[in-house]
């Protein structure tokens, strides 16, 4: 029994060792979309107008307003990866239960994110032109 339990603490350690906890603490505190393109269409400013994404953790919550669209766990983060690698485990919404890869990068207090659609391979490149199956997502820090 006791064989069981240790190789289950090995394995949450292993996974907890996915995600750079420096790189993690980047990420931390709220985001307002202030771009966003997805199929070679970029999106009208009135359409995330109220868009954010607040980093607590591992967590991530993306609203639009008051209203949760969806929220996800980091289960992957790699800053060594050129460009940055972060995966995330849909915890609610649409897409409940999928990972989705994504690659990063910071400039100052800006973030750019170019996702994958859920099943689909991680993004070469910033770009979320049609058929590539990924979303360029532009954020800016949210000032306390």
């Amino acid at each position: 029994m006791w064989i069981i339990a240790t190789a289950l603490l090995i394995a949450a350690e292993d996974k907890k060792a996915d995600v750079d906890a420096a790189e993690l603490k980047k990420f931390s505190g709220t985001w307002a979309v202030t771009a966003r393109e997805h199929g070679g269409k970029k999106a009208p400013k009135k359409e995330f107008a109220d868009q954010t994404l607040t980093f607590a953790g591992t967590k991530f919550t993306y609203k639009d307003g008051n209203d949760v669209l969806e929220e996800a766990e980091v289960v992957a983060l790699d800053p060594g990866a050129t460009p940055g690698t972060i995966d995330v485990k849909i915890t609610s919404g649409d897409d409940k239960g999928k990972v989705t890869k994504a690659i990063y990068k910071f400039d100052g207090d800006k973030l750019t994110l170019c996702i994958a659609e859920p099943g689909k391979d991680r993004p070469k490149g910033f770009d979320g032109q049609s058929g590539t199956g990924q979303a360029l997502v532009e954020l800016t820090r949210k000032k306390k």
